[in-house]
Order: structure tokens, then sequence, then C-alpha cells
């Protein structure tokens, strides 16, 4: 019997939030490796399933098929209510966790391609040193704005571990320096930390970080 649930993953991608919540949920799944520095995602056989050819994907219990890590959280958390980890329409926290879900998607995550790949964002190859600089200045801002908005402890809602904290967690572990971000921002430090804590979380990023197999 084939199992609900499809999570096609690389390595240290967006695929680790939408993978810890499948964990944390105890629902089962699968994993297909999409191997990006190959190019699989641009092949056919991807861009069939998901036409942006990002990682990740989740395949539904009813065969349809959608990306972007913030989007499959929101399905599976309303797919299974009864974890809390994303609280329902008529939650008195929906919108400001709809807000700081979409806050993080929509202006930390793609501060990091900018880190990681100036030379997408200019023609300029001269200027690809200044690109990742600003991004750099534009990732501590972020993360100072998530350190005054967290209002739990450790937890960024006061009601406890949703899956903000399993986006933000996600976000850290693609920093420069840890350390340094932790220092200058000691809530996201304390929560990514109470994350890093949780065996679905240990679990996920321990299969991200492993050392590929010859």
């Amino acid at each position: 019997m084939l199992a609900p649930y499809t999570l096609f993953w690389e390595r240290l991608s967006g695929a680790i939030a939408p993978q810890v919540m499948l964990e944390e949920l105890d629902v089962s799944h699968c994993l297909v490796h999409v191997d990006m520095t190959a190019g699989d995602h641009r092949q056919e056989a991807y861009r069939s399933l998901n036409p942006v050819m990002r990682i990740p994907a989740l395949r539904l219990p009813d065969g349809k098929v959608i990306g972007e890590s913030s989007a499959i959280m929101l399905v599976l958390g309303e797919a299974h209510a009864g974890s809390d980890l994303v609280p329902a329409p008529d939650d008195p926290d929906r919108p400001e966790f709809l807000f700081w879900l979409t806050s993080m998607a929509a202006n930390g995550y793609p501060i990091f391609s900018r880190a990681w790949h100036p030379e997408q964002f200019t023609t300029n190859a001269e200027a690809n040193e200044s690109v990742r600089q600003r991004a750099e200045s534009h990732l501590a801002e972020f993360f100072a704005v998530m350190d005054g908005a967290i209002a739990g402890s450790p937890y960024f809602l006061a009601r406890g571990f949703t899956a903000l904290d399993i986006y933000l967690a996600m976000l850290s572990e693609w920093s420069a320096d840890r350390q340094a971000l932790f220092e200058a921002n000691p809530h996201v430090g304390e929560l990514c930390r109470a994350v890093r804590e949780r065996p679905a979380y240990r679990k996920v990023l321990e299969m991200h970080t492993a050392p590929l197999a010859a």
C-alpha cells in the first residue's frame, strides 16, 4: 500500500519544514530525492509535477501535487487539525499565525537566495559581492524583526509550539553563522534551540546533514 503523502526533497532545502511537519504529525509518507545539483528539478519528470521547478513538492492522498513550503505546511496542518500546529480558521491566533508564516516565506526565505547565489540577481559579475553583502544586511534586519515578534517562551506564539517555530528554525539552519545570529537575536536562539531538541526535527536534520552515500 502506498503512503498517503509523498514529499519530493533535497538536502538542506525548503523541504526541511514540511518534512518535520510530517514527522510531528506522525503520518505515513515516503520521500523522493530530487538532485538539484544535477538539475533534476528542471527535467520533465519533475516539471510535470511542479511546473515552477522548486523544492519541495508534496503529493497529497488524492494525487494532487502542491509546492511551496508554507503552503504545504498549511495544508498538512489543516488536514490533521488535532495537532494544533496550524491554528484553525476560527482560532483567534489564526490571523497572527498567517501573517508571520507569510512574512517568513515572502520576506525571509528569498533573501537567502540572494546571499547564496548573487549571480542570479545581477548581470554584472563584479556586483556579485555587493549583492551578497546587501542580502546579509537584509537577513540581519529580518531576524531582528523576528526576534522582536516572538511572543512566547521559547516558541513564537504564546500558545506554544506551532508550524511557525519549525519554519523559523529551518531558516536559521541556512545562516552563515548561527552562533552570531543567536547572540544578536537571543529569542530566536532560544526558539531554535528548543525546536532542535524535538525528536522530529532532530531526525529530519540528521537526514539532511548526513554525508552523501558514495
